[in-house]
């Protein structure tokens, strides 16, 4: 992550390699724009009449060694029309600046991009969005290349422009919030990215031990430990896989001794082959990517630490391969599940809500306050809502209400289902309790059913990220490959809750 500061200062007098300036709709500069127009005699007006540059959004046009300002360089960045100016329109426009003068050979750069009327706003929020652009939009994950392209002018600092002294603290408290939030975000990005011969159960705990703080306690439980626990639909899923299971504690006391703790529990299919029930050969690859329900706990855990959040919180993590072997678990076979409710598998590609089952009955038998799940669970979540949302399940209006506006702010959004009792009818079994699909239709809510029989009475919310966690396209702030989903919503929740 490259550093990010805060300052208060007049865009003429700045002496870094850049400047970057917003333009609204119609060619109007802001007023740091006005004022090194004013400053620089009426330079920008002159570049605006020659070029082609109007201030839509996103669009950009550069002026070289600006007589009368002190920077090398002037970049205007079209933010369109200021009305429909959002919290995520200030992230992908730093992002846009960020890639660019990355590519362009600046190295140190101020932007005014905070300057921008946001309806419904901060300042703090809009400097936390500006960060959040540029760090999120600059990330990479090229450890595996052997031959990387140096760019030795690429971009090392940005600074975020305030328009006051007076501002400055309240920037720097929304900057310290955007450096963990992103700083998780990241950590559940490259933990999707990694292949699946690298993140195993196994290199799961590692990263989970790996978090270190005084208030944090982990423990990660290897095979022997998971059959004592008696996680024994976790081990069925494990049964066709070489590789051992984990299963994954994280206890984060930030909070009043004895005050219960919010839980998170996360899928951890670190690779997903679909079991005897194989998935089609196109686009399995992808399926290393089961695992960024456990990222999201992980880099939610990360932002926590970093925030020094004032509250308790309990990670859950069971995480295995589903793979085909001569032991693996089969169609028709019936699993008894750590609560004791007997599971018939009629599809082993639903497995995901299957080992759900042992880390959400673990986590409701702790007592939390409430539990939030994060599971790359569903296709038929993808059809519902592409990548654009993730889906909400659960049975807590206030828990709901509470990851909906969260998500809206943080644009890492989601959209409610309903879990009518009358589905639960589509995952009644004949010959054991329940049984693991449902069928074609409704298929997102009846795996919320199969889940709710798992978390007793205590309030509970389930996101299903199978259409968020990755983009094999890219986004103006999340580059190709895994994309963090979850760790900004929840942890905007829960500095909300805090």
């Amino acid at each position: 992550m490259i550093d990010i500061s805060v300052k208060a200062g007049a865009a003429a007098k700045q002496r870094d390699d850049a400047v970057v300036l917003p333009l609204l709709e119609g060619r109007k500069l802001t007023a740091s724009g006005s004022d090194l127009q004013q400053a620089t005699g009426k330079t920008l007006t002159a570049f605006l009449r020659k070029f082609d540059i109007s201030g839509s959004f996103g669009e950009s046009g550069t002026l070289y060694d600006v007589e009368g300002s002190f920077t090398q360089r002037v970049m205007l960045i079209g933010a369109g029309d200021e009305k429909k100016l959002t919290l995520q329109s200030l992230r992908r426009l730093a992002s846009k600046a960020a890639r660019a003068l990355n590519k362009g050979g600046a190295r140190d750069v101020s932007f005014y991009l905070p300057e921008l009327n946001v309806k419904g706003t901060t300042l703090g929020d809009k400097v936390q969005a500006v960060a959040e652009g540029v760090w999120l939009g600059l990330y990479t994950f090229n450890k595996y290349q052997t031959k990387k392209e140096e760019n030795t002018r690429a971009l090392r600092s940005v600074t975020i422009m305030v328009a006051s002294r007076r501002d400055l603290e309240d920037a720097e408290a929304a900057l310290l919030r955007a450096r963990a939030v992103c700083s998780g975000t990241l950590f559940a990005r490259d933990l999707g990215n990694e292949p699946g011969n690298v993140c195993t159960p196994e290199f799961l705990g590692e990263q989970a031990l790996g978090l270190k703080h005084d208030k944090l306690k982990v423990t990660v439980m290897d095979k022997a430990a998971i059959e004592k626990a008696g996680f024994t639909a976790l081990l069925a899923v494990n049964q066709g896989s070489a590789k051992e299971p984990r299963f994954i504690v994280l206890e984060y006391a930030g909070g009043k001794q004895g005050d219960a703790p919010v839980a998170l529990v996360g899928k951890g299919l670190t690779f997903d082959a679909g079991g005897i029930s194989i998935k089609p050969a196109a686009q399995m690859d992808e399926m290393k990517f089961d695992m960024c329900g456990a990222a999201a706990v992980l880099g939610i855990f990360k932002a926590a630490i970093e925030l020094n959040l004032p509250l308790n919180l309990l990670g859950v993590i069971a995480s295995t391969e589903n793979l085909l072997g001569a032991a693996a678990y089969k169609p028709g076979d019936i699993v008894t599940s750590y609560k004791g409710v007997t599971i018939e598998v009629l599809n082993t590609d639903a497995e995901g809500r299957i080992i759900l089952a042992d880390a959400l009955a673990y986590a409701a038998e702790q007592k939390p306050a409430e539990i939030i799940d994060f599971a790359t669970l569903t296709g038929a979540c993808v059809i519902a809502l592409g990548f654009q949302a993730s889906g909400l399940v659960g049975t807590s209006d206030k828990v709901k209400k509470g990851l909906k506006a969260a998500g809206d702010h943080a644009a890492d959004r989601v959209w409610e289902l309903p879990m009518y009792e009358e589905y639960q009818e589509q995952i009644k079994s004949e010959i054991a309790d329940i049984k693991n699909t449902g069928g074609r239709e409704a298929g997102t809510i009846t795996a919320a059913c199969f889940l709710s029989r798992f978390v007793d009475d205590i309030p509970w919310a389930h996101l299903d990220i199978a259409g968020t966690a990755w983009n094999m396209k890219g986004t103006d702030i999340s580059p190709i490959g895994g994309t963090g989903a979850g760790v900004r919503l929840v942890t905007e929740y829960l500095l909300n809750r805090g």
